[in-house]
């Protein structure tokens, strides 16, 4: 950790997401974690998260696309990858011995995927995925599944689909998931196929439904998959963005601040200039209209937020260079958390997880201590 560039960086706290493991195996007992660390894991780091969900004896692992398990594979996580998303028939059929699992959501593709394979005397081994309301990747009917798993080129491993609402309490939205359910565990039930279902909202709002395995997205890392609704106790969030002052001017009463002059001082104002804008991650709909803490105090931004920089006011808070500046807090909402940041500009916290820019350093904490730091540029 020495010579560590302090500029702004991620923290990414492993030993949150032990726990988070631990408190999901509570909730899913006898079943099997599947973790989702498409996206560079939300944002996370995907090597990383994985390689300690491995330590928690996480063996399977779902990715969006055929670069992200080859990340995986390369790293040597141990356990099966199942890729989410389309992937060209030649590469599969280049991928075929390793620990990829691929995707079947239509008969068309289905059928030539199984003649290529059958061409090359090869077997793929497959996840159909089943459509039960959110109408994209996936088969609707018992027909279309009869037909997929007769064709000889492809080894059906499991089934799966993905639930449209069941992050939401709501009524007719936890009426319309119990309908999905049904249809995923008639159509599998009868044909002895193991299924999985359950994403973070099924995890936790629908913990008496059947099947196989769980795929914990993001509450596995320890955001609300819906701000409205609570999370189970235990789950704490691995992530926070920090930064530092770089810089420290006082400006009279009636000087404006930043582009478009969209901030008046109304009153003579002391500035820190922190090293951090939206090209890190720092969501620009948060202009004038957010608070960093700096020594455990609000600090409100001053006007926009710039693609490297950030002005805050800090006239009453004793503040000094170098001193740590917290732009996203690891708190679960309320404060500055991502939850409270994504609800504040009207989005969600998966937008500005994954939106953390590549420059910015990922720090690892692990056992308490700052161990590993990732940089992708």
């Amino acid at each position: 950790m020495n010579n560590f560039y302090q500029r702004t960086w991620a923290e990414i706290d492993l030993d949150n997401l032990r726990d988070n493991i631990a408190v999901l195996r509570e909730l899913s007992p006898n079943k099997k974690i599947i973790a989702v660390v498409k996206a560079n894991a939300y944002g996370h780091g995907d090597i990383q998260c994985a390689e300690a969900l491995n330590d928690c004896g996480i063996k399977n692992f779902c990715v969006s696309n055929l670069w992200e398990a080859q990340r995986l594979s390369d790293a040597e996580i141990d356990g099966e990858i199942l890729i989410f998303g389309y992937c060209d028939i030649p590469l599969v059929l280049e991928n075929i011995g390793k620990n990829f699992v691929f995707t079947v959501g239509n008969v068309e593709y289905a059928k030539k995927l199984s003649e290529a394979a059958e061409s090359c005397r090869k077997k793929v081994p497959i996840n159909i995925k089943l459509d039960t309301g959110m109408s994209r990747v996936g088969i609707d009917t018992e027909e279309q599944l009869d037909e997929i798993l007769s064709l000889s080129g492809l080894d059906c491993r499991a089934c799966y689909t993905h639930f449209a609402v069941s992050d939401s309490l709501d009524e007719n939205d936890v009426a319309f998931t119990n309908e999905q359910q049904e249809k995923i565990v008639n159509m599998c039930q009868k044909r002895g196929l193991k299924f999985h279902s359950q994403n973070s909202g099924g995890i936790i709002y629908h913990k008496d439904f059947s099947g196989d395995y769980v795929r914990a997205g993001i509450i596995m890392y320890g955001q609300k998959p819906d701000a409205r609704f609570p999370v189970p106790k235990g789950i704490k969030p691995i992530f926070s963005l920090k930064s530092v002052i770089c810089q420290i001017k006082t400006i009279p009463s009636g000087k404006t601040v930043s582009y478009g002059r969209t901030f008046k001082a109304g009153r003579s104002t002391r500035l820190a200039l922190i090293p951090c804008g939206y090209a890190d991650g720092f969501n620009r709909r948060l202009s004038g209209n957010w608070n960093v803490t700096i020594n455990g105090q609000p600090a409100p931004v001053c006007g926009r937020i710039c693609m490297d920089q950030t002005l805050v006011d800090i006239t009453d808070i004793p503040a000094n260079l170098g001193d740590e500046v917290i732009i996203y807090s690891n708190e679960l909402d309320g404060g500055n958390s991502v939850t409270q940041a994504a609800e504040q500009i009207g989005t969600i916290n998966y937008e500005l997880l994954c939106a953390i820019g590549t420059r910015v350093p990922r720090i690892y904490i692990k056992n308490g201590i700052k161990t590993e730091i990732q940089r992708y540029l």
